[in-house]
């Protein structure tokens, strides 16, 4: 092992192998520690182990130290004969710097004199310029407002000359430095004037001379920044001033802050027309700024080419519509309890300020080199939609409390409360006119007191027993459910004066007519059905003889709807809303009427008399539900089929204004005994069979063609010779049908 590394283990050695080894401070420590002897003879011991480590590694590298001193000499040598060379490249250096300095020296003053030279060349230039210029200057601030931009071309070119003020002392042209000054100020006064001139009054041409002016001097962006400034600036204070009611005027009972108000209907106006001035303000201010925005976009500097706007790097339109809209939210956030209370009741009328000035501004883009120019995206509805939460809801309780008042427990309103009704509907609507949102909010609120109207007609209505009772006059609860369905009625038709799309709550009027109508007439239809089921108890199979009165039947029926219209339908006030009621009412008793008499067997030449002749008085009974006697196509069905009833077997099939399923039912009353009707096949009384065809239209043919078929496969399996006569005028129409 390496002694030094031996001593790197040993704790009395290793202290001397650092690099912080203090020599007094380890002396110390040794005296403190009253061990100097045995340190002593530690040392002593390191010490000869020291001495024998040297005296063994010179004995072990004896050549190699030999070597090295030989080669010290030869080093020695070499150094002697570099230190010699590079005494002599001092000495030829020193040579070579005597024989440069002096060319070197007189370059030096030479190019000083000729960068004086120049310089002088320079200012004496710029002086001569600089004269010029201001003679020229004379003469252009002669010519007025005219020379205007050549002016202030003339003043950034002086501005240029004079630079820093190193011609400063020189007294040709100091004389005229104040002068020139002063010019340039009022210069700068006629270009003011004259920008807010053109601004006022929209003119381009005005606006564009003085921003070239500014352009020229160097004044521009300072000057739109200070322009938009004045007047965003202008806009919250004035909208505070207006809504105060007191902006640009002086009103007597009104005070900022809303203080000390007495006429309030007065101080209102004074309020609206505040806004009005404010608006109209507002608008005009941006007229000039898009008159500002438009000019510094189609104007460009002549050395870069850039246009003005974006020389400096402003945005006219955008910077004052946020000022708007941030005026807006601030001011209507924190407006006095007068205004806000003005705002609430005539919310309309703040909504159309405000959104025909957006739409104004939004207007104004629309013209050449705005079109990338876009509104920042605020939706400004949202400032007022306190406003709008508080209108809706006091709105809603204008339509609301008309109906409560109309309906006061079981009475039934009157025709002119319900008129009032309506009219207040129109005049919620009119109030909300020219915005779509609003009037579609509006029509929400009015849709929700059109159900209010029917849920209290609901309850007035009475559905329970003794409704059916028809047999003497109308009771009470008949009469009250008349007197709903003229209100109904009269709501059905004032709303189609209400100036909105109320389809939705006209339907639901109407289906609750239609309900009402129908619990009206569904007694008396019953009565008629059941008096139409005895048709079938008189017998038509007789043959030809005079007629002189019609079924017995068909007095029935008179008697019930002369009951029906003189008793009942008598006090509907409004029949020309039900009559499509009415009109459906007729023609299902038609339509019952029309199965009945196809389904009538045996029918012979005297029963088809008198059958016509009950369909002649028949026509004239259901003529009398309705005052205008409209023919329907029920109607003219009835009075195809009296002359089918005349009509040959064959000519039957040729028919077209009488639906086949009628005919092929006739033809059954037309066929022998053996062809059976197809209520007979089916086991139904003819009543029965008559409901069924009521009830299940589509399903006829089907019918009939199950009943051809049951007499097919008993003709075949009785061996009858031939079929019926009519079977084969059957089948055709059948495949007709088909």
């Amino acid at each position: 092992m390496n002694v030094l590394d031996t001593f790197e283990e040993d704790d009395t050695y290793k202290c001397f192998l650092s690099t912080e080894y203090d020599a007094e401070k380890y002396a110390n420590s040794i005296i403190a520690s009253s061990t100097v002897s045995q340190t002593l003879q530690a040392l002593q011991t390191g010490v000869e182990k020291l001495n024998f480590a040297l005296e063994e590694h010179v004995s072990d590298h004896y050549e190699d130290l030999i070597n090295q001193a030989t080669g010290m000499d030869i080093l020695e040598e070499s150094l002697a004969i570099v230190k010699t060379r590079i005494d002599q490249l001092q000495r030829s250096m020193t040579t070579i710097k005597k024989r440069l300095s002096e060319p070197y020296n007189q370059m030096t003053v030479r190019t000083q004199q000729l960068g004086r030279l120049q310089k002088t060349c320079d200012v004496l230039r710029r002086v001569t310029r600089i004269q010029y210029l201001t003679k020229r200057l004379k003469q252009q601030l002669d010519g007025g407002i005219k020379e205007i931009t050549k002016t202030s071309q003339t003043f950034n070119e002086l501005q240029y000359l004079y630079g820093d003020g190193d011609l400063e002392g020189i007294e040709v042209i100091d004389k005229d430095i104040d002068w020139v000054k002063k010019a340039r100020a009022d210069m700068e006064v006629q270009a003011e004037q004259l920008l807010t001139q053109g601004l006022s009054s929209f003119n381009q041409n005005q606006t564009s001379t003085a921003l070239q002016v500014f352009n020229s001097i160097g004044t521009l962006q300072l000057v739109v920044s200070k322009t938009l400034q004045s007047k965003c600036g202008s806009v919250e204070q004035n909208l505070k001033s207006a809504l105060s009611g007191s902006y640009e005027q002086s009103y007597n009972g009104a005070a900022p802050g809303g203080a000390n108000i007495g006429n309030t209907t007065a101080w209102r106006a004074s309020l609206w027309t505040s806004l009005d001035k404010w608006s109209n303000n507002i608008s005009s201010q941006y007229n000039q700024i898009h008159v500002l925005h438009r000019t510094l976009v189609r104007r460009r500097d002549a050395s870069s080419q850039k246009t003005l706007l974006e020389e400096c790097n402003v945005t006219p339109i955008q910077t004052y519509v946020s000022a708007v809209s941030s005026a807006l939210q601030q001011e209507l956030r924190n407006v006095n309890s007068s205004a806000k209370q003005a705002l609430n009741m005539e919310y309309p009328k703040a909504l159309r300020l405000v959104v025909s000035l957006w739409n104004h501004f939004s207007a104004k883009l629309d013209v050449e080199g705005l079109e990338d120019v876009t509104l920042p995206n605020i939706n400004i509805r949202e400032v007022l939609t306190p406003f709008q939460c508080t209108y809706l809801a006091r709105s809603l309780n204008r339509l609301l409390d008309p109906v409560n008042i109309a309906f006061p427990g079981k009475t039934v309103p009157s025709t002119s409360e319900m008129e009032s009704i309506v009219r207040i509907m129109v005049s919620e609507l009119t109030a909300a006119r020219g915005d779509e949102e609003l009037k579609k909010l509006s029509t929400n609120n009015i849709l929700k007191a059109i159900r209010d109207i029917l849920n209290k007609c609901e309850s007035l209505t009475h559905h329970g027993s003794g409704i059916n009772d028809i047999t003497s006059a109308p009771t009470q609860y008949h009469i009250r459910n008349i007197q709903v369905i003229n209100v109904l009625c009269t709501l059905h038709s004032k709303l189609e004066e209400v100036p909105a799309d109320l389809s939705a709550g006209r339907t639901e009027v109407w289906n609750m007519i239609s309900d009402s109508v129908n619990s009206l007439l569904d007694p008396f239809r019953s009565q008629i059905e059941h008096i139409l089921n005895t048709i079938h108890d008189t017998d038509f199979g007789f043959d030809k003889q005079d007629i002189t009165d019609c079924s017995t039947y068909i007095n029935l029926i008179e008697e019930t709807i002369n009951h029906l219209v003189s008793n009942y339908l008598s006090h509907v006030s409004n029949k020309t809303t039900v009559l499509p009621k009415l009109q459906d009412f007729q023609d299902s008793l038609i339509s019952l009427y029309l199965h009945h008499l196809c389904a009538v067997r045996p029918l012979g030449e005297g029963g088809k008399m008198m059958i016509a002749t009950d369909i002649a008085e028949m026509e004239r009974v259901l003529g009398g539900l309705l005052d205008e006697h409209a023919v329907s196509e029920q109607f003219k069905v009835l009075r195809a089929f009296r002359a089918v009833l005349f009509l040959s077997v064959e000519d039957l099939c040729t028919v077209r204004n009488v639906p086949k399923p009628m005919l092929l039912n006739h033809m059954f009353s037309r066929a022998g005994d053996a062809l059976l009707s197809p209520y007979k096949v089916a086991g139904w009384s003819p009543s029965q069979y008559v409901a069924w065809l009521y009830s299940h239209p589509y399903e006829v043919v089907d019918m009939i063609q199950g009943t051809i078929q049951w007499y097919e496969d008993m003709i075949r399996e009785s061996g009858a010779p031939a079929f019926d006569p009519i079977y084969p005028h059957i089948i055709k129409l059948l495949q007709n049908c088909k």
